[in-house]
């Protein structure tokens, strides 16, 4: 786990900031008298979404700072009313974190993270979220990891970090039918500690934000992932289940992978309707068209029949990767179920995974799946996919 905040601190020196990562071991209120200048006055920012314990445990602790406490809905108009002698803004939950930020940003100041669930959401992000959309944010200056506060989301935690394991499986399959290389190793890390951690015990929690936080930090050098792409489709089909999502999209996309390399069979001389794709794909997700035709490279008759010669030697070793993810998402699944305790509804997820071919440049399952006439949604029925797999298998 040492070595694993290590690495989130590195990156965070990358970006040129000095936060610092602290687990509270015991009350969060001597740490904060340590993060708080002074003199100062604190603004404690929540939402309603927060559970109430423990945002007034966080207020308890505030209380040498005279806090001014902030409840934010849809915007934060109500922090642009602070006194001036208010130079800290403390956020507790993913919204809040990016409120306290803004609120350091544009008046100076000391931010302090307090995150609500062992996921780094609102931490390290670049730029605000709406109402103030694109706005340059300085990273937090503390993040203060509390286990009495931080229980809250464990499932949906667990599961957006360990889709980190999909994003590796599409770079590892890219890589084979592509000149395209990238460094795996922070990916790894991040689905090592994932699959650790099945349990709320404090360690585990502190490790599995670690996880979210270097995966946040690193994904700006990797290009869209396509199981990403699904999630958030899937977010803005059925927002009112977006916690559910990511392991609905870690289930399937594992499944799909696993059948893919054991069963398929690509089409001859199968020509994809690239130009209907990309305009269904811009139509369904609202996703720029210019960003999803940069997605779209059409290859040649040569490449496309190197690429069905490449999948036949590679299928065996792939189809043991695809067995080796099939069981991570296993032991995630424990984790998953003992803190959600239901299954998760009916997504679009077949649609969802159509879609995601285009939401991608890289050469993942889902895109080649459209470069050999296997995705179903393509000839009329998002559930044919299954058919096809089930004939061709034969």
């Amino acid at each position: 786990m040492r070595s694993l905040l290590k690495d989130v601190e590195k990156e965070v020196c990358a970006f040129g900031a000095e936060t610092k990562i602290i687990p509270a071991e015991a009350e969060l209120a001597p740490l904060l008298r340590a993060c708080i200048p002074a003199g100062c006055r604190a603004v404690f920012v929540y939402s309603e979404k927060e559970k109430q314990a423990s945002a007034e445990y966080i207020l308890r602790s505030l209380q040498g700072f005279a806090p001014l406490c902030v409840c934010i809905k849809d915007d934060w108009t109500g922090l642009f009313s602070m006194p001036d002698e208010v130079r800290a803004a403390v956020g507790y939950g993913s919204a809040a974190i990016f409120a306290a930020r803004f609120f350091a940003t544009v008046r100076g100041g000391v931010s302090i993270a307090v995150p609500d669930a062992p996921s780094a959401e609102g931490c390290f992000g670049r730029e605000a979220p709406a109402p103030f959309a694109g706005y340059p944010l300085r990273f937090p200056d503390f993040v203060l990891l509390s286990g009495n506060c931080m229980r809250h989301r464990f499932g949906q935690a667990l599961a957006e970090t360990s889709l980190y394991a999909l994003c590796a499986e599409e770079l590892r399959t890219d890589a084979l039918f592509s000149d395209r290389r990238y460094d795996l190793s922070p990916l790894e890390k991040i689905v090592e500690a994932a699959g650790e951690c099945g349990t709320k015990e404090e360690e585990t929690l502190f490790a599995l934000f670690y996880a979210s936080a270097l995966g946040d930090l690193v994904r700006g050098k990797f290009p869209p992932f396509a199981c990403r792409g699904m999630v958030e489709f899937l977010n803005g089909r059925m927002p009112q289940n977006k916690t559910k999502s990511a392991y609905a999209v870690l289930r399937f996309c594992a499944e799909r992978y696993l059948s893919f390399w054991a069963k398929a069979r690509p089409r001859p001389f199968y020509v994809p309707d690239y130009a209907g794709r990309i305009r269904r794909a811009v139509m369904e997700t609202g996703v720029p068209s210019e960003k999803v035709f940069g997605n779209v490279r059409v290859p040649g008759a040569e490449e496309s029949f190197a690429r069905v010669h490449i999948f036949s030697e590679s299928r065996q070793k792939m189809y043991v990767s695809a067995a080796l993810l099939s069981e991570f998402v296993r032991k995630t699944a424990r984790g998953y179920y003992a803190a959600e305790r239901t299954a998760p509804p009916q997504f679009p997820l077949a649609e969802a995974y159509d879609l995601s071919a285009e939401l991608s440049p890289l050469l993942s399952v889902p895109a080649l799946e459209r470069e050999f006439g296997l995705l179903g949604a393509a000839r009329g029925s998002a559930d044919k996919a299954a058919e096809i797999f089930a004939v061709n298998g034969k």
